[in-house]
C-alpha cells in the first residue's frame, strides 16, 4: 500500500524502447569539417598577422645579440 504524497509508478514503466531506425538514409550528413578547417585557418592568418605587426613595431628593441 503506497503511503500519502508518494507518487505511484505506472505499472509498464519500464518496458522496452523499440530501436531507432534510419528515417533519412537519401539526406546527406551534416559536414562540419569544412567550417571548422577555415575557422582554424583565420585563426592562423589572426596570429601569423599580430606576429607580424609586433616584430615590424619592436624591430629596433629587439637584441640580436642574443641569438
Amino acid at each position: 500500500m503506497p503511503m500519502h504524497g508518494a507518487p505511484v509508478a505506472p505499472s509498464r514503466y519500464n518496458i522496452r524502447v523499440p530501436d531507432r531506425s534510419p528515417q533519412h538514409e537519401d539526406e546527406p550528413k551534416h559536414r562540419r569539417h569544412a567550417l571548422y578547417a577555415s575557422e582554424a585557418t583565420g585563426l592562423l592568418l589572426i596570429a601569423f598577422v599580430l606576429l607580424i605587426l609586433t616584430l615590424v613595431r619592436y624591430w629596433r628593441y629587439i637584441h640580436w645579440s642574443l641569438r
